[in-house]
């Protein structure tokens, strides 16, 4: 980490900064967030935001010689509200269950102020200048401060604007100026990356972590019909009928559409790209698909597998097949192996067995870190 800003290290293949912005895009209490960055750091910062599609990243801006001077360039943004969370963006070990447990504390509280912490696991001495031992507390009573640290926005304001020391963190601003101050159980995973060493034991905690995965199911048919292109899987296939619909008709990809969307509970594909809106018509089906990838992409979806059936009488698409996972693969930015694609007849039964339509069916399982 010599030489490297520690928020944008890499940890598990990305930057540091993006597990922690993670957690709190996807915590639906959170409504706001401003990200407060050392100023050379400032640019960097835009452009990752950007690049990650973060919703509620309203600002990125630079902070101050000290942490409460950090805090409070990036309070100094935030819109009103009734709660503050302030965390350490080198602590990407928290999850939802602590973020949870720290609001139900501070909304609890008497004060108006919470923070995390863990009981101390070692013997604390208080050491003289000279290294010599003066007291050893009790243990017991001992707890580790972390992040977030929670507080009313008229609070977290007050104290910025009356407490004229130097703090180590805006707990200790707060208790300065006579306020109570409760104490949440924090989690020792949730540990500041701030070596090498710390780093390691950070990725190891994260690969470790359950995944949720999710699995959807997606269908379409269309009617063939004269003077249309056959387009499946992005391939156009020879025939001597094409399929009717808004866009080029490609009920493989648009079954692929609906298995991502549904297991990702973002709707349909109808609902994301209506057939009313004149943009759509005779679009390439692919380009859509792109869009849903990329919409998975901004809630943190990764894919771990697409399975999909065309159901057709005729043509015969055996040799189209692999053409078409090339083409399908490169719109989800997926490799083919996580892709299968497959085709059958109904034996002349219902609309497909008389050549009247193509039908399609697809499952997609999806996961992402649990929240």
């Amino acid at each position: 980490m010599d030489g490297v800003d520690k928020t944008f290290a890499a940890l598990l293949g990305r930057p540091l900064i993006t597990h922690t912005l993670d957690r709190f895009e996807d915590f639906p209490p959170v409504s706001e967030i401003v990200l407060v960055l050392a100023e050379h750091s400032v640019e960097v910062g835009e452009s990752l935001v950007k690049q990650r599609g973060y919703r509620k990243v309203s600002q990125v801006c630079a902070g101050g010689a000290r942490r409460q001077d950090s805090v409070k360039a990036g309070f100094d943004w935030l819109q009103p509200c009734d709660w503050v969370m302030v965390h350490d963006g080198a602590r990407p070990g928290m999850d939802a269950t602590l973020l949870k447990r720290g609001l139900d504390s501070v909304i609890a509280s008497a004060g108006g102020a919470a923070i995390a912490g863990v009981p101390v696991k070692d013997t604390i001495k208080v050491v003289s200048p000279d290294g010599l031992i003066t007291d050893t507390p009790p243990r017991e009573t001992l707890w580790a401060a972390q992040t977030p640290q929670i507080f009313s926005y008229e609070l977290l304001c007050q104290a910025h604007h009356q407490f004229s020391g130097n703090a180590t963190d805006d707990a200790m601003m707060v208790e300065a100026l006579g306020h109570q101050v409760t104490m949440f159980l924090g989690s020792y995973e949730n540990l500041k990356v701030t070596t090498p060493e710390d780093m390691a034991v950070m990725e190891a905690m994260l690969r470790g972590r359950r995944l949720d995965f999710r699995t959807g199911i997606g269908f379409d048919s269309h009617a063939l019909g004269p003077d249309r292109r056959l387009v499946l899987g992005g391939v156009e296939v020879a025939h001597d009928m094409g399929l009717v619909g808004h866009s080029d008709g490609d009920v493989l990809i648009h079954a692929i559409m609906d298995a991502l969307l549904g297991a990702a509970n973002l709707g349909d594909k109808g609902r994301h790209f209506p057939s009313s809106e004149d943009q759509y018509k005779d679009i390439s089906s692919l380009l859509l698909l792109s869009q849903v990838g990329e919409q998975l992409a901004a809630h943190h979806w990764r894919i771990a597998n697409v399975d999909a059936t065309m159901l057709a009488q005729r043509p015969r698409l055996g040799s189209y097949i692999l053409d078409m996972k090339v083409k399908t693969a490169a719109a989800l930015s997926i490799s083919v192996e996580r892709l299968s694609i497959k085709v059958t007849t109904t034996d002349y039964l219902g609309f497909v067995g008389r050549e009247e339509g193509i039908a399609a069916v697809a499952i997609a399982t999806i996961f992402r870190p649990e929240q």
